[in-house]
């Protein structure tokens, strides 16, 4: 559960929108994606023990957010489209099969496919943190199964993508302190590439584990500091703009009142969030609804949030700005008792 939040903005049966927009659709490609590798690979406390029931289940998302997407964006990028459809058809026989390695493999190339996709929208983030999220998971993929060669090629593509997007990192880190790691996160990937080419020479598999998930991780930091406020006052208009009343918020939000005597400008969209859900378009219209799967993410009928939350990005009235389990801040419906949750 993460991710960036772009702004949505469809145009059916038009050429594709660029300029910063990334459909819902598209950003649940990825989180599908993660969730495909999280399913039927599994990570080291579980003994990579794949779960196939669910892996069925987020790859019928999976093919209907894909869907979706290339419906509604006719000019992405042919060399991409082909690569994740060539990785859906994998994973539909190797799924039924269990087949443990090439469904992994296959899931893990849908989030190689991303960044490409995810390029041709333009987005704050650079392509080759979109790319490393993918690649290190690559890393552990192919040290668990015994592709060393493979691991070496694809570190070296790490620490390719890493120096080009250091720059970019360095002049962002800065200016937001409202993500927390983003002071140290250059230093952790640093540490955590160095680990893995250390493991590298002495074949230690485990350690190679372990930094690819730790790597995922802090590049998940990374995202989140591209689609973080700058470090300032509290913005003159717009959303976290401080107010006493609706007509001093921008279209589409209110005054959320709740702050304080000066309450402080929030998304004015209906309020989706705990509902239930399958993908992120039944969760609204904001730029920041997300879905979190039954099958993907282990949520009950699915839920709807909204991520990233801070003092800038506020929550809607209704809701809290809360992170579980070491996941990044999201907006999760307020409650006082059990009966409050469905």
């Amino acid at each position: 559960m993460k991710r960036v939040a772009w702004v949505l903005v469809l145009l059916a049966g038009c050429p594709a929108a660029r300029g910063g927009v990334v459909p819902a659709d598209l950003r649940d490609v990825e989180r599908a994606g993660e969730g495909l590798v999280s399913t039927t690979f599994g990570d080291l406390a579980s003994s990579h023990a794949p779960a196939w029931n669910r892996a069925a289940t987020v790859l019928t998302i999976l093919k209907e957010v894909w869907g979706r997407a290339k419906s509604g964006n006719a000019r992405l990028p042919a060399a991409s489209v082909a690569r994740l459809d060539a990785a859906i058809a994998a994973l539909e026989t190797a799924i039924p099969a269990r087949d443990q390695k090439a469904a992994v493999y296959a899931a893990n190339e849908v989030g190689l496919s991303c960044p490409e996709l995810f390029d041709f929208f333009k987005p704050d983030a650079p392509p080759e943190i979109i790319r490393m999220d993918a690649v290190y998971r690559q890393v552990g993929i192919d040290a668990h199964f015994g592709d060393l060669t493979a691991a070496r090629k694809n570190a070296s593509s790490l620490s390719t993508d890493w120096n080009n997007a250091k720059k970019a990192v360095s002049t962002r880190a800065p200016t937001c302190h409202r993500v927390g790691g983003t002071a140290t996160v250059s230093g952790d990937i640093d540490l955590s590439l160095s680990n893995v080419n250390t493991a590298l020479g002495s074949m230690d598999v485990l350690t190679i584990e372990r930094e690819s998930e730790n790597g995922a991780l802090e590049i998940d930091t990374l995202e989140l500091l591209f689609d973080c406020p700058a470090d300032t006052a509290a913005p003159a208009s717009g959303l976290g703009a401080v107010c006493t009343s609706d007509a001093q918020c921008s279209a589409g939000e209110q005054c959320d009142l709740a702050w304080g005597t000066k309450g402080k400008c929030a998304p004015g969209v209906v309020n989706k969030i705990g509902t239930a859900c399958s993908t992120t378009i039944d969760c609204g219209s904001d730029s920041r609804s997300a879905c979190n799967t039954a099958a993907g993410d282990n949520y009950p009928g699915g839920y709807c949030f909204m991520e990233p939350c801070n003092d800038i990005d506020v929550c809607p009235p209704g809701a809290t700005c809360v992170a579980l389990g070491g996941e990044a801040a999201g907006c999760f419906s307020t409650c006082v008792r059990d009966a409050d949750c469905r």
